[in-house]
């Protein structure tokens, strides 16, 4: 896929399960998730597990205004995006230079983004994409990375491992171990660490600057993503950066205008 302004869309949904990093804010770096502890479990963790803590966000529908930092060795690139989402159903992104240079929707089955600067589409169901990464991919975890929800179901294979100032909550899926991070006094969310079993991929997020809405949701302002691809001898860095400036939690309907026109060309994903 050549990199254009429609990019950070394609890098974020591409990449997110195949990539993974760490952050100077990071309490732990990757490499010391205690993949043995992830392996191992019994009827008392079963227990703590499912009675572990962590607040979430709910709504019915959710509407962002965002500012979007991308740097790659590719590109270095800032906008602005507007995010609708229907909760468990629908995620519409739209990315404006002045003027609407890309428009992204996310369903239960399906991702197809426009780029309309050079009149382009894309276009991948969920399945496609979980079958190229050996990743159960899914709306709900997409959903959940962009407002700080847990992004996995959590299962009796998950373990705990408390800190002094948060406790880890490890899972699997897959080929791809998770460590995520639940700050002992909020329960938030605030750090996701991934890596899969060969060490050559590895996520990790980062959630920061939590503010109290009016309806007593703490949402995270800031959402930092940093990527380490290993291809062949060389490290590739990515770094994908949200900064939420508006939230608003909505019980009518949003609008999720999404069609492709006859003259757009149908672009390549390369995996």
């Amino acid at each position: 896929m050549n990199i254009n302004t429609l990019a950070w869309l394609s890098l974020f949904i591409l990449i997110i399960f195949q990539v993974g990093c760490k952050r100077n804010k990071l309490q732990k770096s990757i490499a010391e998730i205690p993949k043995n502890d992830v392996e191992q479990n019994d009827s008392l963790k079963i227990e703590e597990v499912i009675n572990f803590e962590v607040v979430e966000s709910d709504f019915n529908y959710l509407k962002l205004k965002s500012k979007v930092d991308l740097e790659s060795d590719a590109i270095s690139q800032s906008f602005p995006a507007n995010v609708h989402i229907q909760k468990d159903s629908i995620i519409w992104i739209s990315v404006s230079v002045g003027i609407e240079a890309a428009r992204c929707l996310i369903t239960q089955d399906s991702i197809k983004c426009l780029d309309r600067i050079n009149r382009t589409y894309y276009s991948i169901s969920i399945a496609e994409l979980s079958k190229q990464f050996n990743f159960n991919f899914d709306f709900k975890l997409l959903q959940s990375l962009l407002i700080g929800n847990l992004p996995l179901e959590r299962t009796e294979r998950d373990f705990i491992e408390p800190n002094s100032l948060y406790s880890s909550l490890f899972q699997r899926a897959n080929n791809i171990i998770v460590e995520n991070q639940i700050d002992n006094v909020t329960h938030k969310l605030t750090t996701i660490l991934a890596e899969d079993s060969k060490g050559k991929s590895k996520l990790g997020i980062s959630y920061a600057d939590f503010i109290t809405l009016l309806n007593g949701q703490l949402i995270p302002h800031s959402i930092f993503t940093k990527i380490d691809v290993l291809k062949g001898e060389e490290i590739k860095t990515t770094t994908l950066e949200f900064k939420h400036t508006k939230f608003e939690f909505l019980d009518q309907s949003l609008r999720f205008p999404f069609s492709i026109p006859k003259s757009y060309t149908k672009g390549e994903i390369v995996f």
